[in-house]
C-alpha cells in the first residue's frame, strides 16, 4: 500500500523547531472577538506548529471550569460558528499556520455538515477536533472531510485499551491528541504515568505525530514530554488563567502571553 502525502498539520507539528511543537489554544470570544484576533498573531509569531480555534459551547463536557468560564463569556458576547468563521475570514490572508477547529459536535449538526465542510474549506481551516463525536459515527463525515483535504483528529485517553487505540490511530488524520489524564481540561501538576507507554504504543500502529493536551502548563512538562518523545504540546487552560489575570490591560496581558510561552520553551 502506497504511503500517503502528510498533511499540513502532520508537516507543521514534525517541521517545528519547538519540540514539542507548540500548539496552542484560543477561545474565540474570550474575552472578546478583538483580542481572540490578536492571540492568533501572538501565537504565530510565537512559532506555533498549529493552532486551536475554540467554539464556545453551554454544555462543554470535556472542558473544565477554567475554560468553560471563557466559553459562558464567548456565549454571552454572542460567538458562534458562523461569527468564528468570519473571523478567521478576516485573518485567513495572514495566517500560515495551520488552524485547527475545536467544536462540540452539536454546533456543527445546528450549523448543517455540508455548510461546516464549505466554511472550514473557504477559511483554510486544515483540521476539525470533535470530543464528542464518537468513532463509530465519525465514517461520513470523516470521508468528506478527507475528500477536501481536512484532517479529522481524534482523542485517546489513558484508559483507551489496546483495541481502542488501535482504531482511533488508524481513522486519525494530522495527528492523535493524547489525553494526559483521566477528566476534564485544566492546570495539573503531573501526568498520567502510562503517557510514554501509551505514545510508543500508538506509534507502533500509525505513523503520525501524538500530541499531549489537558493540563500542560510549565516548563517541566515540556521537557518531560521531549523526553517521552511526544510531538506536540496542546496548551489551553494556562493561557486563559493569564488573560483572566490581566483583563483589564490588554497590552500587558499578550505581554505577559509572551513571557509565558518563551517561560515555556526556555
Amino acid at each position: 500500500m502506497a504511503q500517503e502525502a502528510i498533511s499540513k498539520i502532520h508537516k507543521s507539528i514534525i517541521e517545528s523547531g519547538k519540540k514539542p511543537a507548540f500548539i496552542p489554544f484560543v477561545e474565540v470570544g474570550y474575552p472578546d472577538m478583538e483580542f481572540s484576533k490578536e492571540l492568533f498573531y501572538l501565537f504565530q509569531q510565537n512559532g506555533a506548529a498549529a493552532i486551536e480555534v475554540g467554539i464556545p459551547f453551554s454544555d462543554p463536557l470535556a472542558d473544565g471550569p477554567i475554560i468553560q468560564n471563557a466559553s459562558k463569556i464567548a456565549l454571552q458576547n454572542g460567538v458562534n460558528l458562523q461569527k468564528t468563521f468570519d473571523l478567521l475570514g478576516e485573518i485567513k490572508q495572514d495566517m500560515s499556520v495551520p488552524l485547527i477547529l475545536f467544536s462540540y459536535l452539536n454546533p456543527v449538526l445546528s450549523f448543517g455538515t455540508d455548510n461546516f465542510v464549505r466554511e472550514l474549506k473557504d477559511k483554510n481551516v486544515a483540521g476539525v477536533i470533535i470530543p464528542d463525536l464518537p468513532l463509530e459515527e465519525a465514517e461520513e463525515l470523516s470521508i468528506t472531510l478527507k475528500e477536501n483535504n481536512i484532517d479529522l483528529i481524534f482523542l485517546v485517553s489513558p484508559t483507551s485499551d489496546n483495541e481502542r487505540i488501535k482504531n482511533i490511530s488508524k481513522k486519525s488524520s494530522g495527528f492523535i491528541y493524547l489525553v494526559s489524564s483521566t477528566g476534564v481540561t485544566g492546570v495539573r501538576e503531573s501526568f498520567s504515568t502510562m503517557l510514554a507507554g501509551i505514545c510508543k504504543k500508538i506509534k507502533t500502529v500509525v505513523a503520525l505525530p501524538v500530541a499531549v493536551g489537558f493540563g500542560v502548563s510549565k516548563p517541566e512538562h515540556i521537557k518531560n514530554l521531549k523526553e517521552i518523545k511526544v510531538d506536540g504540546a496542546i496548551i489551553a487552560s494556562s493561557f486563559i488563567k493569564i488573560i483572566d489575570q490581566y483583563s483589564e490591560n490588554r497590552l500587558l496581558a499578550l505581554k505577559k502571553l509572551d513571557e509565558y510561552i518563551k517561560m515555556l520553551y526556555q
